[in-house]
């Protein structure tokens, strides 16, 4: 599933989508998300070479997006920094390949498990491919000390989010 890599990479795409257009150091990302630094600096360094951000060096520099938030997935950044979600060799085939099996399976012929898993990873693939950074930056709340609830509203209630989100009410 997601491992750390991946989900630090995500925090720090919706930081740097709420600083926009503002740059933010990696220092400054770190401190915010409580990421290690040099770990940060891979992660970082890894959507780069993806082409989902742009770093600039010097007294001005930090990281920015280098793709529309409304665009990028959370499939794509799984994709980048993770690889697949489900990471089981029977579902890595190749069309036209021969089947691998996993060291639990034995035999020759196709896993009885591979259908399950198979439709659980389109299934994740999809949910994952319907939500955008940009819905991930709307869908957050704010910290408890900054946010004002209204009276008679429940902590965490959506009912004010834009028209077309693609994250569940």
């Amino acid at each position: 599933m997601l491992n750390r890599k991946t989900t630090y990479g995500i925090r720090a795409l919706a930081s740097i989508a709420r600083a926009s257009p503002r740059r933010l150091s990696v220092a400054e990302l770190a401190k915010s998300e409580g990421i290690p630094p040099k770990f940060l600096s891979v992660i970082l360094l890894d959507l780069r070479q993806h082409g989902i951000v742009h770093g600039r060096r010097g007294r001005v520099g930090g990281y920015e997006l280098a793709v529309d938030p409304d665009e990028l997935t959370v499939a794509k950044v799984v994709e980048s920094l993770g690889g697949p979600v489900f990471p089981i060799v029977c579902l890595r085939h190749v069309p036209g390949g021969v089947p691998k099996r996993c060291r639990e399976c034995p035999g020759t012929g196709r896993c009885p498990a591979e259908l399950a898993l198979r439709n659980a990873e389109h299934e994740v693939h999809r949910a994952l491919s319907s939500i955008s950074l940009s819905d991930l930056v709307e869908g957050v709340d704010e910290p408890e000390s900054v946010r004002a609830e209204p009276s008679g509203s429940i902590p965490g209630d959506r009912e004010g989010r834009p028209r077309g989100s693609r994250l569940p009410r």
